[in-house]
This record gives C-alpha cells, sequence and structure tokens, in this order.
C-alpha cells in the first residue's frame, strides 16, 4: 500500500474517531481544501477520502454543493437500533459465555479510561470510548463479520445520537449512567452470567435509543482544523 493510501486510511480513521466522539456534527460541510490542508492530502486523495466516507454512509456528496456529514432520518435511527439490539445481543451472549480472566481484564481497563474521561470532564473522549467499549466486546467475542456490521453503524449511531439527542452538551449524569450500565455488563460477564449480559445489553441500547428526540438545531459553523486538533 502506497503512502499516500496509508494517509488517506488516517484520514478516514480520524474523522470515524471525530464523528463517534460527537466533535464532527451532523450536516457539518466537508471542505474539499480544508480537508487537504488538514490532512495533507491532495484534491484527488480527499476525493477518494469522501467517496469512502459515502459508501459506509457518514457522509453525503451533494452534487454541485459539496459534501456533508450525513443526517440520517428518524426511519434510518430505528433501524440503525434495532440491528444493534440483533447483532450486539449475539456478541454479549458470546462473550459471556466464553469469557476467560484476561478478556475481563482488558474490558476493565477500558472502563477505567471512561471512568477517567467522565471525572476529567472530557466529553468527548468519554463519548467515543463509550462507543469503543461496544467495539471491544465484538472483538473479544471473536465475531469479526458481526463485529465489522458493528464497526460501521457504531458512527452512524453516534451521528443519531448527535442529531437527536444535542450530545454535544451532554450531561455529566447521563454519561455516568453510560458508565454504570457499561460496569453492570462487564460484572454479568465476568461472572457469565449470560441472559442477564443479554438482558442488560438490550435495555442499555433501549435507554440511549428512549433518549431521542426529532427535533434539533445543527450548528454548523465549525472549521476542520480545529476539531482535530486534539484527536
Amino acid at each position: 500500500m502506497s503512502s499516500k493510501a496509508n494517509d488517506v486510511d488516517k484520514a478516514y480513521q480520524r474523522i470515524w474517531e471525530a464523528i463517534v466522539a460527537h466533535k464532527l456534527q451532523p450536516g457539518i460541510r466537508l471542505k474539499e481544501e480544508e480537508l487537504s490542508e488538514t490532512f495533507d492530502l491532495s484534491r484527488g486523495f480527499v476525493r477518494k477520502l469522501l467517496l469512502q466516507l459515502s459508501y459506509h454512509k457518514l457522509v453525503n456528496l451533494v452534487p454541485n454543493s459539496g459534501a456533508f456529514v450525513a443526517e440520517p432520518s428518524p426511519e434510518e435511527a430505528r433501524e440503525i437500533f434495532q440491528a444493534r439490539r440483533l447483532i450486539e445481543a449475539e456478541l454479549v451472549r458470546e462473550l459471556a459465555t466464553n469469557s476467560t480472566a484476561q478478556e475481563v481484564k482488558l474490558l476493565q481497563a477500558h472502563l477505567e479510561q471512561e471512568h477517567n474521561a467522565l471525572e476529567q470532564g472530557k466529553n468527548s473522549l468519554q463519548i467515543r470510548l463509550s462507543g469503543e467499549f461496544h467495539l471491544l466486546i465484538g472483538q473479544l467475542a471473536n465475531k469479526p463479520v458481526l463485529t465489522s456490521f458493528l464497526h460501521e453503524i457504531i458512527p452512524r449511531s453516534s451521528l443519531i445520537v448527535a442529531l437527536y439527542q444535542g450530545s454535544r452538551h451532554i450531561h455529566n449524569s447521563h454519561s455516568g449512567m453510560l458508565c454504570n450500565e457499561h460496569n453492570a455488563l462487564l460484572e454479568a460477564i465476568e461472572s457469565h452470567q449470560v441472559e442477564k449480559a443479554v438482558q442488560l445489553m438490550l435495555d442499555h441500547l433501549n435507554e440511549i435509543e428512549a433518549q431521542l428526540q426529532l427535533n434539533t438545531q445543527i450548528d454548523d459553523e465549525h472549521h476542520l482544523k480545529h476539531i482535530f486538533t486534539d484527536i
């Protein structure tokens, strides 16, 4: 793989992380010239990057207007959470059935990072780590096909939450609730309480979906260089 192709992949990963962390909000325009400067890519490679993001439904390419971070519809929001329930119930069932002490330690270490981010008021980092906790369950469950689907829909879930919950101003109490629910999940996984772990995961996802609202305003006054400074 060429160096520039690697750079495109790295830029894709940083944009993915910014979406998961709610730093890139739905509806933000991704200007080619600004992406080119931010990631030190030629315009040709920027277009390749935008096509990749569009393929994974993270960006909408609008003819004669440009590229915009996707704005999932309420119908898509319901489908995404339906898909997450189906996928993540199976992943947590597998992990709770077969979890090892080493895998539990990895989950505990990740949750410590979540709690530290929460205590330090690093909301974007805490939100990103929360999404990555779900991906870590998938990776440890050793079901790569299901985990690849999850890797695609986690950032789309983040767009949905950002759009319909106004998560840029997420309260510590809500973040704390997410951490507590992750703790309960970990305890069920560690003790091999399979059905309890599955139900906790379903309740967790249902609670996130229940917080969604259908009306919000999107602030498009964002600058990409500022967004990616501390990622």
